[in-house]
């Protein structure tokens, strides 16, 4: 058959696998689970309380719904204290399960009013992020504070440093070239000749700089990514006998997680950003992409 779309011969798909590309395999496969209640064994209704993922292998973590305030809405605050020492005792025999090394298929629970839904494979970057994005997919009841935290996209520092350096370009057109560099670079160290890894990506003459992510849920990633940030500058600084450093650092949007946990966050920022400053460096924190180029281009000086 002579077509368009179809080889002649007797595979009419060869004109296409020259164009084909593997697909690389997850680094997680495994199976997942609901875990269901049904409050009274009288009536059908069941509800999704949590997710269970497990590998292969037989390993396998869990996460239990913990505020059930919702549920009050439905059967009063008395069945709501029965409930929540429901999914206590389902946790302790998930606990148990998991410390026997029980695979998913054979776990059983204390009381028929918690069950394991069907087993369905799944797959993904590690078995972390399996079971966060199902829990937040499949349990209907999650508070809203909590799901928009799960909801929280984290940006690493090129994610960053590529939104800021289209501002970057708008503001500073041509001198974008004398103010942005390449990220990662090899520096010897005078007279011993000994290497460094450092991570910068702000170089106008006689300066030197560095775009930083604290978009991030935990505080800990935060206060890590400030402190390689700072000492990598630090040291290209006294490698090239430069005084002027610099961070700019983009932070989160003010409503994109829970007010506690942006507060914790901003204290954390603010103390660490202090302490730069008492060491000479210049800080700048912004929660979007145009002041901040606009802060790198009044540091850098460049016409």
């Amino acid at each position: 058959m002579n077509s368009l779309f179809l080889s002649s011969g007797s595979d009419p798909f060869a004109h296409l696998k020259g164009h084909l590309t593997p697909v690389p395999e997850a680094p997680f496969r495994g199976v997942w689970a609901t875990v269901e209640i049904q409050p009274d064994l009288f009536a059908r209704q069941r509800y999704t309380v949590g997710v269970v993922v497990g590998a292969h292998e037989g390993e396998f973590q869990f996460l239990l719904l913990e505020d059930l305030s919702k549920f009050e809405c439905i059967y009063g605050k008395n069945d709501v204290a029965l409930l929540r020492a429901v999914l206590q005792s389902a946790e302790d025999a998930l606990q148990e399960a998991r410390r026997n090394a029980v695979s998913l298929g054979s776990i059983q629970f204390e009381t028929d009013m918690v069950s394991l839904g069907e087993l369905w494979p799944t797959s993904g970057a590690s078995i972390e992020v399996v079971l966060s994005r199902l829990y937040a997919d499949v349990v209907p009841f999650i508070p809203k504070e909590e799901r928009r935290l799960r909801d929280f996209e984290t940006m690493d520092n090129e994610a960053v440093r590529e939104l800021v350096n289209r501002e970057l370009k708008r503001i500073a057109r041509m001198a974008f070239e004398r103010i942005v560099i390449e990220s990662v670079h090899d520096v010897a160290e005078p007279g011993s000749g000994a290497r460094h890894r450092l991570e910068f990506n702000l170089h106008p003459e006689g300066k030197v700089g560095s775009v930083v992510s604290a978009v991030y849920k935990g505080h800990e990633r935060v206060e890590l990514n400030l402190l390689r940030a700072s000492e990598d500058v630090s040291t290209f600084a006294r490698l090239r006998n430069l005084e002027d450093r610099a961070l700019f650092v983009m932070a989160p949007k003010p409503d994109s997680m829970p007010k506690p946990d942006m507060e914790r966050l901003e204290n954390v920022l603010g103390e660490r950003l202090w302490r730069l400053e008492k060491r000479g460096f210049r800080v700048a924190t912004h929660d979007g992409a145009q002041p901040l180029a606009q802060e790198i281009v009044d540091w850098a000086g460049v016409e």
